[in-house]
Order: C-alpha cells, then sequence, then structure tokens
C-alpha cells in the first residue's frame, strides 16, 4: 500500500484553526465497475438500476413543526401504528445541558461527547448546498486502487491530528465521533426523555446528513472537492469481507479495537449477534443475500416499515425500520470487539468501537459502513411499488444540526437530504444480487398441523424467550384477492418487546414450521424475518436496563410463496439465537394495514 504523504501546498483554516493545516495534491481516485453474471455460485448480474430519481415532496414551510436535532440528534423512540401514522415534533433541545454520556444506565463514558456550542442558536442559518461543477461518487470499497487508499489515509490522518492541536475543532476525528456519542447514548434530554436518532424514521436522513458533512470534510483536508467517501459493499458477494485497506497496522485508518473475526478475510454475518454461526462460507453468503432480500423486498413493501415508526417524544417504544435492524445493526456487532473480552487498555469490553453507539465513530470504517446503509435508501426506492419517501410534514421538515467543512455552524432539513444528486454526490454502481435472491426452497412439506400446537392466547404474554416456540394464529382475511393484496399488506406484529439494553439480542421467526427448523439455513421460504438490536440508553434515570420494541413483518409474499393463502389459521415459530432469556414479549397478532 502507498505510504502517506507529507508534501504540502496550500492551508486550510477554520473559526476554530489555531495553526494552519497542511494540504498536498493527491491523485484523484479510481471509479472501478465491476460485471458479472448472478446465480446459486454467486457470480452477479451486471445490471444496474439508476437509482437517483426526483422525488416530488410537499416544500410548505412549516416551522411551528420543525424539530431541531441539535448537533445532530432526536429522540428515536416511535408509536408502533402501522404504516400510517403522525408524530408530534419535539422543540430544540438547549444545548448548554449537554451531560455526560452513557455507556449502559449506570456507567458514563469516560469523557465528553458534547460539541462546541455555537454563541447564539437563533443565529445558525439554514444550510444552502453549494454550487458544484461534478458529482462526488461514492466507490465500493472492495475495488479500490493505492492512490485512493492513499488519499483517504491522508484525510483520516489530517482530522487526526486536529485532535492534538485543535481539541475543540469540530471537524476534527474526536469531535466528528462524538456527534454520535452525544446523541446516541444520552447526552442530551427533553423534559426527561433521552435524545436518539436511532429506531425511529430520523435514522436515515440523521446519517445522510452526517456523512455529508463528514465527507466534505475529509475533502477540504487534502484540498479535494471531489472526494468521496467509500462504501462497503457488505450486500455483494465480492464485498462480503472486511475492506483489507482497514485492516493495516499503523495507519490512519487502523483501529485496534475490532473483533478478532474481522481478520484473515472471514466473510461477514449479516445477522451477526456476536457469536459466529457454525456453518459454511458458502451458506454464509446466501444467508446474508437471503437475509437482504427479505429486509429490503419482502419486509420493506411500505415507507414506514423501511424508514422505521414516526419520532414521537415522550413514547418508550422503539420502531426502528427494516434495514437499521438488520444488516445495519449486525455489522457494527460483527465488527466490534467481543463483549466481555479484555481491550487492548486492560477494560473489559462493551463491544467498542464499531459494536457500541458511543464508540462507533472512532473507527472509521463506521463511516464506510453507513455510506453503503444509505446506499440502501437509493436502492429501496429503485424497487418501485409503494417503495417512496414519507410525505409527512413532520418528517419532512424535522432538521438536524451540523458544523461543515470551515467550521461553520448550519441547519438542516430531512426535506433537503432525499436526493443524493442534489447533495452533490452518488455512487457508483454496483449489481444488486439480493434483488433476486427470493427464497424458493421449503423447510417442510405441506402444511403444519395447527391443532396440534398451543394458540397464540396461551403462549403470550410470553416472560421469556428463552427456546423455540411454536404457536397458531388466526388471520383477519384469508383468499384475498390481487386487488385486496395491492391495497393493504398483511403484517405479522409482535408487540411489547422487552430486552435488556446492555447486550446484544437476536430472534428468527418462521412460518409454517416446527421448532426443530435448522435456523443457520435462512434461505427458506418459511423464513419471515429477525429481530437484532444495538446497546443503547433509552431513559434518563432507567436503571432496569430494559427497552420496549415492536417488531413488524410483512407476510403477504411468504403466505403465496408457501401456499398458506387459503389458510385462515397458520403456525409460527420463533428461535431465540442470542439474550432469549432476557426477550419478553407482550403479545402478537396479524393485521391488514395501507401503506
Amino acid at each position: 500500500m502507498a505510504s502517506l504523504c507529507n508534501s504540502s501546498s496550500t492551508t486550510l483554516k477554520t473559526p476554530f484553526t489555531s495553526s494552519s493545516t497542511s494540504l498536498s495534491s493527491t491523485p484523484k481516485p479510481s471509479q472501478l465497475f465491476l460485471h458479472g453474471k448472478r446465480n446459486k455460485t454467486f457470480k452477479v448480474s451486471c445490471k444496474v438500476t439508476n437509482n437517483n430519481g426526483d422525488q416530488n415532496v410537499e416544500t410548505n414551510s412549516v416551522d411551528r413543526r420543525n424539530v431541531l436535532l441539535g448537533l445532530g440528534g432526536l429522540y428515536g423512540v416511535a408509536n408502533a401504528i402501522p404504516l400510517a401514522a403522525s408524530a408530534s415534533p419535539t422543540p430544540p433541545p438547549d444545548l448548554s445541558t449537554c451531560s455526560k454520556a452513557k455507556i449502559n444506565a449506570t456507567t458514563e463514558v469516560p469523557y465528553t461527547c458534547c460539541a462546541p456550542t455555537p454563541k447564539d442558536m437563533r443565529k445558525v442559518p439554514y444550510y444552502k448546498f453549494p454550487s458544484m461543477t461534478k458529482l462526488r461518487i461514492r466507490p465500493p470499497a472492495h475495488a479500490l486502487d493505492e492512490a485512493y487508499i492513499a488519499k483517504y489515509n491522508l484525510a483520516i490522518s489530517r482530522m487526526k491530528d486536529l485532535d492534538k492541536t485543535q481539541p475543540d475543532n469540530p471537524i476534527g476525528f474526536k469531535q466528528q465521533a462524538n456527534i454520535h456519542c452525544a446523541y446516541c447514548n444520552g447526552a442530551y434530554a427533553i423534559d426527561g426523555k433521552v435524545l436518539q436518532v436511532h429506531n425511529s424514521w430520523l435514522f436515515f436522513p440523521f446519517h445522510r446528513w452526517y456523512l455529508y458533512f463528514y465527507e466534505r470534510i475529509l475533502g477540504s483536508l487534502i484540498d479535494d472537492p471531489t472526494f468521496a467517501l467509500p462504501y462497503w459493499n457488505w450486500d455483494h458477494p465480492k464485498g462480503m469481507r472486511f475492506p483489507p485497506m482497514f485492516d493495516i497496522p499503523g495507519t490512519a485508518l487502523y483501529d485496534e479495537r475490532r473483533s478478532e473475526q474481522i481478520h484473515n478475510g472471514t466473510v461477514i454475518d449479516l445477522g451477526s449477534f456476536g457469536d459466529q454461526v457454525q456453518t459454511t462460507q458458502l451458506q454464509l453468503m446466501t444467508n446474508n443475500l437471503t437475509l437482504m432480500y427479505r429486509q429490503l423486498v419482502t419486509n420493506a413493501p411500505c415507507p414506514l416499515m423501511f424508514f422505521g415508526g414516526p419520532y414521537t417524544l415522550g413514547s418508550d417504544v422503539e420502531s426502528p425500520g427494516t434495514v437499521e435492524v438488520i444488516p445495519h445493526s449486525p455489522v457494527h456487532i460483527w465488527a466490534g470487539t467481543r463483549r466481555g473480552s479484555i481491550l487492548p487498555d486492560g477494560k473489559t469490553s462493551n463491544g467498542e468501537d464499531m459494536g457500541h453507539f458511543y464508540s462507533a465513530g472512532l473507527d472509521p470504517v463506521f463511516y464506510c459502513h453507513h455510506s453503503n446503509v444509505d446506499r440502501m435508501w437509493n436502492e429501496w426506492k429503485a424497487i418501485g411499488g409503494k417503495r417512496t419517501d414519507i410525505q409527512n410534514k413532520d418528517w419532512l421538515n424535522s432538521e438536524f444540526f451540523f458544523y461543515d467543512e470551515s467550521g461553520n455552524p448550519f441547519k438542516v432539513k430531512v426535506r433537503d437530504c432525499l436526493d443524493t444528486k442534489k447533495m452533490g454526490y452518488t455512487y457508483e454502481p454496483m449489481p444488486t444480487p439480493w434483488r433476486n435472491f427470493k427464497p424458493k426452497t421449503k423447510a417442510s412439506a405441506g402444511k403444519v398441523n395447527t391443532s396440534s400446537i398451543p394458540p397464540v392466547s396461551q403462549v403470550f404474554p410470553l416472560a421469556k424467550l428463552d427456546k423455540a416456540i411454536s404457536f397458531s394464529i388466526n388471520r383477519p382475511a384469508s383468499s384475498r384477492t390481487q386487488q385486496e393484496k395491492n391495497a393493504q399488506e398483511e403484517i405479522l406484529t409482535f408487540n411489547d418487546i422487552k430486552y435488556d439494553n446492555r447486550g446484544y439480542i437476536r430472534f428468527d421467526v418462521f412460518l409454517n414450521v416446527d421448532n426443530n427448523v435448522n435456523a443457520n439455513e435462512l434461505d427458506k421460504a418459511e423464513f419471515a424475518g429477525s429481530y437484532t438490536s444495538l446497546p443503547h440508553v433509552h431513559r434518563v434515570g432507567d436503571t432496569n436496563h430494559v427497552a420496549t420494541a415492536n417488531l413488524q413483518l410483512a407476510i403477504t409474499e411468504l403466505l403465496e410463496d408457501i401456499g398458506l393463502e387459503d389458510e385462515e389459521t397458520i403456525a409460527v415459530t420463533l428461535v431465540p439465537k442470542k439474550g432469549g432469556e432476557g426477550i419478553s414479549i407482550g403479545g402478537v397478532e396479524i393485521k391488514l394495514a395501507d401503506c
């Protein structure tokens, strides 16, 4: 690999700059296009759909309903109203009240995550996109050349250098990482409720704006406005390994607080829950593509299922979108150190760095990971149907606060981040084999005898999911016409899921199988979906470490594929993978709902 460059040609100055920052001239990044065909051995089709079409959205100003997200955050819990709902926006947080962030409800982060506060928030302007002559093109991480990697290392190195000379500079490496820490781990609260940008419809727009400014900061540090963040292409077999450029000790991209399993070309588990699945690499890749299909196609036919439920201040229920649950969280878990292991500094691991919200931004791969998460927003809309941006004004008018590459503060709105090309960037195309990876093989023949398993009313509420369980449940309607299916989705909902938010959890859901199903093989038509979560702080003063969530799975397609459309009663099986003894579920129901 090329070494870091040290020659200087110009300087960068910001309102926080006490001395000049050296810049160098480096080669432009390569833009590689990979081609192939897809079949069961993971050759992939090179057909790529344009996924940046313009969206027509309501643009009228509704200032009284704006949601200011102070330096990057809002409380991200949401009502569990299926598919169509509204929310009451929050007032701006008082940035002067920033306190210690929490690793969990009783343990504080050992440093402050509070970002520099503008002297007068009332004078902070709204951000306007600068003029551009060329789009920044984000390339897949596995296809980068040495010149690009050298440039990327140089940019991160200079960002880290600011921590030494100007620790309060908002464009420094730790200050950028602290944005995620402060607003995801309880440093801010409104009326006693923790600010949280995860587990609601704020997840995607917050992280898109976060990466937008981060990317521009990196470009400014190397005097290259065309510099673009690479994306970790974990949804493609060629990208299902840890990007090698991040695993070179002594470089700016390296982080010593990572899992041992990232080395030696190990295939990533997009459903990771902290333990390695005992299966072949081929089966793991198959599981990954199946999870991608389920999360972006089957279980995300409607906007609020993909983005997550509305943000409602005061609600204790989390409603994350499909991609936030999987693969977003499992990638964090897979790359972070194993919880309970000993870190290089001798402390006991909480999953640092990637495996915990407070520390995730300290690993450079975090931004590469979220670049692909952001790409999934575009890819999901490209599938078509009802997969469009949310039109609710409470979402469109929600606001965040960031510093730009010159260290100047700005407010931004969700409505202004719906089109990446208007923001000045796009993604280098890569095939998406998961789009055609619908599971077709059945795990069982025929129909499970639902009279042989207990009804849902006898199983729930469930005190703990410490073993696989099966139950029968009645459907609201059977033998629906195609017109009826187009009008309403059939949603299997698990209500009032409670779990210990200090650790990792996961459970899988299957239809029409018994509790002896092989849950390590997900490429089966009966596999409906999964739930998992990262450790996080949910409520101020909460000492019982309990989070509450709902899980919604769209089952219209599954019922067709496994031949249960005409059945009035179906069998459901839950298989715990991690933390089941600490998971309780209040109830389960099936409803028909509009998108």
